[in-house]
């Protein structure tokens, strides 16, 4: 498709477009213990009207891709909010509320406007409110009318339904895992809004879904199988096809119309993309059980270590505590067994424990520290930890992400500290959850990664982007968790049944929505 051109259509006999711009993102985990409200995503930050401008510039987001694209086509991008919180457990409904409100008051203020680009996860979930990512779409639905186009960004792992298909023009997704493509989803959705502005009521959206659960360690879109998918996607992308977008969702929700979901947007016919989505959704099912994982148990990581020649270090990934996905960041089991090591592995890793980080802050760098920690938010999955050591580092700094996911962004871990165990083991101890898919969380702490035999990351995926080329293999741990690959150990109650892996004797569902 050619923007130029449909830029020029629009703007012949009239003023340029003017096109609000807001961003809300939090992924929800269900089976987390820990509530998100309004402070989680005040502590990362909210920024409103031109302050969006002056906060977002260089960043990899999604909301300055946005903007960038629209100045380029010479629209002019009208900034309302930008809220962005770390993963976690479900948002208080008071706290979705005031998002919801200050994102209409932005609208209400941001004067005649031609359209509207949200950027959205996906799969954020409140008290009372399963889809709250459709409700935002309803609420500007309901507030610009039926005609004015609506495009929406999401994240690869929405959980994609019926509600905010119905309520948007389009819904697009990122098409790289780990994310490395925000600000170019976002300059595509304003693409998608030049189109939908130049070929007024033509453009729609189909939606298939796949009664399949994918782990997330194995979603990466480069990789076999995902790549497989992927590549027949983009085989069908025309003058019609404008767009397709693979979303394999995040598996730790327990919500209706749960699945694999496939976004076609189209200005040709419905019948064409309805055919698109039948077909990519029977590869899919086709190779289903390609995307069964291998783990490996905490004693065969440490046999594992302990016989490979020491290059580069050996990741250790607690998938099942990922503090991307949502789950806490307390879970001590890694700690427990590399304490246990013998000999001893030279290793650094994180745990969530505000408590343990104000006994360290109280005692000082120096000093030495005899306490328990761990399982201090969730004690479902591994008990409290004894740690004996000495206190290396306090502070209170937020950690500036270095490498492609988000590079630039600003995470604050709250207050942490960093203690040397004396047997090789160091830990960084924080108030809120380190982004360890960047090796900017260890190196800013001062834990010089490249010299040790392994490095614990609570991260199902996104690492492989930030550690590229510094890690031997990833060893993916078989443990408990709210965010574990072992998707059948979780309750399900609400999603679609039956569902692969979890069920036995699956047949493919047929179901697509318009």
């Amino acid at each position: 498709m050619d923007f130029s051109t449909s830029r020029q259509i629009v703007e012949k006999g009239s003023s340029r477009p003017r096109i609000a711009v807001a961003s809300i993102i939090q992924e929800t985990n269900t089976f987390s213990l820990q509530p998100s409200s309004y402070a989680d995503f005040e502590t990362q930050g909210v920024w409103f009207g031109e302050e969006i401008i002056t906060r977002s510039a260089g960043l990899n987001l999604e909301i300055s891709g946005s903007m960038t694209r629209l100045a380029e086509l010479e629209f002019i991008a009208v900034p309302v909010m930008r809220a962005w919180a770390m993963s976690g457990g479900v948002l208080e409904e008071k706290s979705f509320r005031r998002l919801r409100n200050e994102l209409m008051d932005g609208l209400k203020s941001a004067g005649m406007i031609d359209g509207v680009i949200l950027n959205l996860h996906g799969a954020l979930v409140s008290d009372e409110e399963f889809h709250c990512d459709a409700r935002l779409v309803e609420d500007v639905r309901e507030f610009v009318g039926t005609d004015m186009p609506i495009v929406v960004t999401h994240d690869l792992h929405a959980n994609v339904g019926t509600r905010i298909v119905a309520a948007a023009t389009a819904v697009i997704g990122y098409k790289t895992y780990p994310h490395i493509d925000q600000g170019d989803t976002g300059a595509r959705a304003a693409e998608l809004i030049s189109v939908a502005l130049a070929r007024k009521g033509t453009m729609k959206t189909v939606l298939q879904k796949v009664n399949i659960l994918i782990p997330a360690e194995i979603q990466p879109i480069l990789d076999y199988p995902m790549n497989v998918v992927r590549e027949l996607a983009d085989s069908h992308l025309d003058q019609e096809i404008l767009d397709i977008s693979l979303f394999p969702v995040q598996p730790w929700l327990d919500v209706p119309e749960l699945g694999f979901g496939f976004l076609i947007t189209t200005v040709g016919s419905r019948e064409k993309a309805q055919g698109i989505g039948k077909s990519l959704a029977q590869k899919l099912w086709e190779i289903k059980d390609k995307f069964l994982l291998k783990l490996v148990t905490l004693d065969e990581a440490i046999r594992i270590i302990h016989s490979a020649p020491q290059t580069k270090p050996f990741v250790l990934v607690q998938s099942a505590d990922a503090t991307p996905g949502g789950a806490t960041g307390d879970d001590a089991a890694v700690l427990a067994a590399l304490l246990l090591a013998n000999p001893p592995i030279s290793s650094a890793m994180t745990l969530v424990d505000a408590a343990g980080v104000a006994e360290c802050k109280a005692a000082g760098v120096g000093a030495k520290v005899d306490m328990n920690i761990g399982s201090s938010l969730d004690g479902r999955w591994s008990k409290p930890v004894r740690l004996t050591g000495t206190v290396t580092r306090v502070s209170s700094d937020p950690i500036v992400l270095t490498g492609p996911v988000m590079n630039g962004q600003e995470v604050s871990m709250g207050d942490w500290v960093t203690v040397d165990s004396g047997h090789g083991v160091q830990v960084l101890i924080t108030q809120r959850p380190a982004p360890t898919f960047d090796p900017s969380a260890y190196v800013q702490a001062g834990l010089n990664i490249t010299d040790l035999a392994a490095v614990q990351v609570r991260s199902c995926a996104l690492f492989r982007s930030g550690f590229a080329g510094l890690f031997t293999d990833a060893l993916i741990l078989d443990l408990a968790g709210a965010t574990t690959p072992n998707l059948a150990s979780l309750d399900f109650q609400n999603i679609p049944r039956p569902m692969f892996p979890i069920d036995k004797d699956v047949s493919l569902l047929d179901v697509i929505y318009n």
